[in-house]
């Protein structure tokens, strides 16, 4: 008989968020951090069935029931387990795997078993080593350094693997465990030259499963030089896949609902061991290596609703950051962001100014996206290209917002803080919205760079220094349709360019104020030949990535356009009056903003009364 394999179970179970499901069949009412409706179950009038998303179950004080997600769905629909599992998969979208109930199904089953065994024997070793043994005088030494004690270290279960683990391997023959023991859970591998040990000469992390079984580890390089990789993970196993664990989360469940379904996201085990240990911050969780995925984000959003991500406050941390927003709020959360100092994290923050300021950049964490913009602004208003490409690339991760009031929200605040008009900027995130739908199903195996940045390096799983990191997304900018028209009328006629250079000063507002005005711009400073291929590749050669993106489907063949001097002049006009609408736009979103005082909203609003006068007799005209 066909039985449901012991992994897909486990990623069902993984993925059935308990208010969910419930909420599917019962109307839910907030309590706290909790939730509450009229038990299913026996009649009642006061609601005394409560849902717990914190540890993922129910339970009724009236009648006494309670469990999982998967026992409420037997109970209130009467069916078996193997049916429950399976709805549970079909609404999550899991493919269901099955195997036959034969001995082989039973030696992968005691496997499983036997590879969490063989993990906890070897995290009780390391740790005992790291605490005891003089070989280890230079990993204490250095968690010494950076302010680790020894009841940390306890309370983690932190330890070292040494140069040499014969000593391992006989302690695991005393236990019955042999080297394919051993090689299954990742802990030895094969060579031509025989058979080695994974992890030398490295701090180790256990990595729990939500359940508390160590089911892998994590290694940190102590020499410099020693292996270009800094950080080694445990390899896919049984028991063991990265991309659906996060470190930290089966201590920090409890402390997220107490914290209002709030989980605090790093990006290295040390610093969310700082967290929990030396500023009492203990719903934070971070990945295992840079790559934070769909499956870390669905997870994440069972146990909490808003995510504050806490990365360091550089370049590499603001790109990580991006990947990371991006996964969790397409699975639904709020995702806000805490600032750190330059070059600080929160560890090295919490060791040089003590715990009051991660605390307070934590309590003080703001949306995600007013961060980025802020920051975006600050490092790149010098730059004409990089102003004209950061509407469209704020308004991109804005699409990223799946719930649409959030988004919304998002989007207005978005519009004052880039001076932009709130309709335009709307238009342009429901564009990214539809091109995500529209757009064919990713490949699952990604192009790659030749390069990988400083941050990924750090977690490098591969041998190579070479590493391969997927290429950078570009963002195509978003043309204005009187925009697109007017590069696309130059793009094919010559005498269309001429009259437009001709035109130049008049387009010298609409250039600066409608989305994609400096492609024209630089369509006019170059004049690519009409019709001529070469020349129009050349062009597009010289632009930013992202303005050549905006380009790409455009046609060049030359045309025939009679009265060609008359016909710009109307589509001129016609930018004219769009661009003096853009800007009553971005004025009525600048009247939105808090921080103005009364008289700079009169300011405003006389500013806007006079715009639309003019507005208003340049279409009578």
């Amino acid at each position: 008989m066909a039985r449901i394999t012991e992994e897909c179970v486990a990623r069902i179970k993984d993925t059935a968020d308990v208010v969910d499901i419930i909420g599917s069949y019962l109307q839910l009412r907030r309590a706290g951090n909790s939730w509450k409706a009229c038990c299913p179950f026996h009649n009642e009038k006061t609601p005394s069935f409560h849902v717990n998303p914190a540890r993922q179950s129910f339970k009724c004080f009236g009648c006494g029931v309670g469990g999982d997600a998967i026992k409420f769905m037997m109970m209130f629909e009467n069916i078996d387990y193997p049916t429950a599992l399976r709805r549970v998969a079909e609404r999550n979208g899991i493919a269901i795997i099955e195997e036959e109930e034969n001995p082989e199904v039973l030696r992968m089953r005691r496997l499983r078993s036997a590879v969490i065994g063989a993990n906890q024997l070897a995290a009780d070793y390391f740790h005992r080593l790291l605490c005891r043994s003089k070989d280890a005088d230079h990993v204490r030494a250095y968690l010494k350094a950076r302010e680790f004690n020894i009841d940390i270290a306890k309370n983690w279960q932190l330890g070292w693997a040494p140069h040499d683990m014969r000593g391992f391997i006989d302690l695991a023959a005393q236990n019955r465990m042999d080297r394919k023991l051993l090689t299954e859970a990742y802990l030895l591998q094969n060579n031509s030259r025989g058979s080695y040990a994974v992890f030398r000469d490295r701090l180790m992390f256990p990595i729990h499963n939500i359940r508390g079984e160590v089911v892998g580890f994590s290694g940190r390089i102590m020499a410099e030089g020693q292996d270009p990789r800094k950080y080694v993970n445990t390899g896919d196993t049984v028991a063991f896949h990265k991309g659906s664990l996060l470190f930290g989360l089966f201590k920090a469940t409890p402390h997220i609902a107490r914290a209002g379904m709030t989980v605090v996201v790093c990006e290295g085990q040390l610093d969310v061991i700082a967290c929990h240990e030396k500023a009492d911050i203990r719903n934070a969780v971070a990945g295992l290596g840079t790559a934070f995925t769909d499956e870390h984000a669905k997870i994440l959003h069972k146990y909490a609703q808003k995510a504050i991500l806490c990365y360091d406050g550089d370049n590499a941390g603001i790109k990580a950051s991006e990947k990371t927003f991006r996964k969790l709020a397409a699975a639904g959360m709020e995702v806000y962001m805490a600032s750190l100092p330059p070059g600080e994290d929160p560890d090295s923050l919490i060791r040089s100014k003590g715990p009051e300021p991660l605390q307070e950049a934590i309590q003080n964490a703001r949306p995600y996206l007013e961060v980025r913009c802020s920051w975006e602004k600050q490092n790149n208003s010098a730059d004409a290209n990089a102003r004209a490409a950061l509407i469209p690339r704020m308004a991109e991760l804005a699409a990223e917002i799946t719930d649409p009031i959030r988004r919304d929200v998002a989007v207005a605040d978005l519009a004052v803080r880039l001076n932009a008009g709130l309709d335009d900027l709307r238009a342009t995130v429901t564009d990214f919205i539809h091109q995500r739908k529209n757009a064919p199903q990713a490949s699952s195996q990604p192009e790659y760079a030749e390069e990988s940045d400083e941050f990924e390096a750090e977690f490098d799983d591969f041998p190579s220094e070479a590493r391969p990191v997927p290429l950078a997304k570009v963002t195509p900018l978003r043309l204005h349709p009187t925009i697109r028209n007017l590069i696309s009328y130059a793009a094919q006629n010559r005498e269309a360019q001429q009259a437009l250079v001709d035109r130049i000063e008049e387009l010298q507002e609409p250039i600066g104020i409608l989305p994609g005005g400096i492609v024209l711009q630089r369509l006019l400073e170059v004049l690519p030949e009409p019709g001529n291929a070469e020349s129009w590749q050349q062009f597009l050669a010289k632009l930013p990535p992202e303005q050549a993106a905006a380009l790409s489907k455009m046609d060049n063949t030359a045309i025939d356009m009679p009265s060609a001097d008359a016909f710009m002049q109307q589509a001129c006009a016609y930018a004219a009056r769009d661009a003096l609408s853009a800007r009553i736009d971005a004025i009525k979103s600048r009247i939105l903003s808090p921080d103005l005082s009364a008289a700079e909203v009169a300011e405003l609003f006389r500013e806007s009364n006079e715009l639309q006068r003019l507005l208003d007799g340049s279409a009578r005209e």
